[in-house]
């Protein structure tokens, strides 16, 4: 099961993916005639939705969601013990969320 503290590890890793991917693919197609260059970036392309997709099925198992849920929920509790007023605690919540996105 992945943990909560995985998914943004996972994200950026396959942000790194797709970041270095067409590094290493742009000096392939240099080497290959433009009808092959089609048939390339065809197989990249049905990778990296491959990958998507998988990434998606995995984000989406109910046991991540609910200890992300979890999680989030005690970061919340224990923003407010160290001392944020409830309002606080919950922008810092809600900023750590749309970071990860």
């Amino acid at each position: 099961m992945l943990t909560p503290q995985l998914r943004p590890c996972l994200k950026k890793r396959f942000l790194r993916l797709a970041l270095i991917l067409p590094l290493f693919s742009t000096p392939l197609l240099a080497q290959v005639q433009p009808t092959e260059k089609a048939s390339v970036l065809d197989f990249v392309n049905q990778q990296v939705a491959e990958q998507l997709l998988n990434q998606t099925k995995a984000m989406s198992n109910p046991e991540l969601i609910k200890a992300q849920a979890d999680y989030t929920r005690a970061m919340y509790q224990a923003l407010i013990n160290s001392g944020f007023s409830q309002e606080e605690a919950l922008k810092i919540v809600v900023a750590m969320a749309s970071k990860d996105d």
